[in-house]
This record gives structure tokens, sequence and C-alpha cells, in this order.
């Protein structure tokens, strides 16, 4: 009987994962208790640092198997941890290049996925976008072909994807190190018949840093897991409340019972209290960020002269930024002009 260790030398040798290859990965892995192991995972990279032809079949398997070992079987479930978020990453780098159907489609889709992710995670997913965009003559998840040099409707549409999926509830809060990694892709694609839809998402996802909420925080393990754990927070709340009662000659009266039990709140007022809290925080970022602060103008300023020219995507930019922002600091006046 194979294992994953000989598949993974036999691809090495051959370059190719086969549909029959495909279907005894998914016995493996799905066998038993249909739980994907550490030693599991890392040998599927490993089969696939050796692939050399795009196969559909593998593509989808990979992304699914890895999607569920990292989500779904290590607690707290529907988060993407540092650590796993790391992991991940460490595994992706030790290929030569980075493959679009597979590597990219999984951070894409543990984006999609997660109910958080470190921000540092969509850095690096776009990241290995531009190095795809740039170098990369390839073919994403769904069989399309990826030119080098350009932003493709495709590439576009992971883009979208990472961004987009990467915000809190659906909510767009693209940091300053998303925005570079959206400059990078941008200054090398310059003069490049990118998707006429580029320049448009390019000034609304760098505007919304500019002028947007910025940056977003991922709930520690500790706290996420603490979400998960309602019938076990109730037990400590009671288990309390019983060692008081019984150390006090005053737990008869039904007066004393009342007032011990004001301040007793349950997971659930905790939870609703903490996002409260956060869409307050959020609100009042939102409004503080409307203004275009001298530190962002000059990153702004410094971001679109470094190249000498100002590209149709940074005209768009700094349209929308005129447009939306509540003030604009002077010294942007300059670059304005150039683009009016």
């Amino acid at each position: 009987m194979q294992n994953l260790s000989d598949i993974a030398q036999r691809v090495a040798r051959t370059g190719a994962v086969t549909e029959a290859d495909v279907q005894e990965i998914r016995r493996i892995v799905y066998s038993g208790d249909a739980t994907i192991s550490q030693d599991e995972a890392a040998h599927l990279f490993a089969i696939e640092r050796g692939r050399r032809h795009y196969a559909a079949h593998w593509s989808q398997l990979f992304v699914e198997a890895l999607t569920d070992h990292v989500l779904n079987q290590m607690p707290p479930t529907g988060y993407l941890s540092e650590a796993n978020a790391t992991w991940v990453e460490s595994q992706i780098n030790a290929s030569k290049e980075p493959s679009s159907d597979v590597h990219v489609e999984l951070v894409a889709r543990l984006i999609e996925q997660a109910a958080e992710v470190p921000a540092e995670f969509s850095v690096y997913a776009l990241r290995l976008v531009k190095d795809t965009v740039i170098y990369a003559d390839t073919t994403d998840a769904l069989g399309r072909g990826l030119g080098a040099g350009l932003v493709s409707d495709a590439d576009l549409e992971l883009l979208s994807r990472i961004l987009w999926g990467a915000g809190s509830e659906g909510q767009l809060a693209v940091s300053r190190e998303e925005a570079e990694a959206l400059f990078a892709i941008a200054d090398a694609t310059t003069g490049a018949a990118n998707s006429d839809e580029f320049d448009d998402f390019f000034a609304r996802a760098v505007g919304n840093y500019l002028i947007g909420a910025t940056g977003r925080a991922v709930p520690s393990r500790e706290t996420a897991l603490r979400w998960t754990t309602d019938r076990e927070y109730k037990i400590d709340v009671l288990g309390a409340l019983s060692r008081v009662l019984a150390a006090t000659p005053r737990a008869l009266s039904p007066n004393f019972v009342a007032e011990l039990l004001k301040p007793v709140r349950t997971l659930g007022q905790d939870v609703d209290a903490a996002i409260a809290a956060c869409e307050r925080a959020r609100e009042a970022a939102a409004t503080v960020a409307e203004v275009l602060t001298p530190e962002k103008a000059g990153w702004l300023i410094d971001r679109i002269d470094r190249n000498g020219v100002i590209t149709p995507a940074e005209q768009a930019l700094a349209r929308f930024v005129a447009r939306e922002s509540a003030a604009l600091d002077a010294s942007l006046k300059g670059i304005m002009s150039k683009v009016a």
C-alpha cells in the first residue's frame, strides 16, 4: 500500500500528479477519522514541490485539504492564528517558485474562509500575487492562463478576494503594508495592458488606507477559544457563586441573593459588549481617518514621485482622495495640480 512519502518521491521524479494519485491521496488523508495530521499536511506540500505540470484535480484536493486542516482541525476553529499562518508561509517559501493554482489559491481561500486572519498574512498573499504578476507565465486554479508582466482579469480577481476577504466582518480595512504591496504591483506593471478595472481597484483600495479605517487586530487564540466555551464559562460562574453562598450565613436571604446576582454577566453579554465597543472604536477611527493627515500625505507624495511618472492608477488614486477626503493637506496641492 502506498503512503504519502512514496507519492511525493514519485512526483519529484516525474513532475506529474495523476488522477490515480489524487484518488489515493484523498483515500489516505480522509480515511479513519478524516482528520489530516500535521505530517500529512507537510507531505501534501512536499508533493506540490515536486509537481511541474498543471493538474486541476490536484489543485482542488490540495486547497480543500489544507484549508480544512488549517482552519477546521485546530482550535479555535475558523481562525487563522499567527502560528498557523507562519507555518503555511514557511511551507510555501520552501518551494522554488510559488504556484498560482495551488499556493496562491490556498492563501486566498484561507483569507476568504477564516473569521479573522493576521494582517501580515494578507500582505504575504499580496506579495505572492505580485510575484506571479511580474514573473510567472502560469495557470490559475480555474485553468486560466496568467501572462507575466501585467495584471490580468484573473489576477485582479485574486487581489479582490484577498483584500476584501481579509477585512473583518466584510469591511475593507487596508493597512499601509498592503497599500505598499499594491503600489509595487502598479509600479511593476506600468505601461502594461492591465485589466480595465485595475486602476479603479487600486484607487479604492489604497484610498481606503489613506482616508478609511486602517489595520486589523486578530483576536488572541485565548479570546477566540473562550467564545466557543459558553458552557464552561457558565459552570465557572455558578461554581464561584455556590462557594460564596456556602461561606456566608446570609445565604438564605432573598435580598442578599438578588444583590449578588446583579453583577453576574453571561458570556453572551460579555461578547455583545465587546462587539459594541469594537464598533464604537471603528466609527471613531473612521471619523478621524477621513482627514488626510500630513504623515499620510507625505507617504502618498513619496510613493507617487518614487518612479518619476504618475501612472493612470496613481491618477485614479489622487482623484479618489480629492473626492473622498474631508480635508486635504496643503502638501498635496502640487500632486493634485498635476493630476488635474
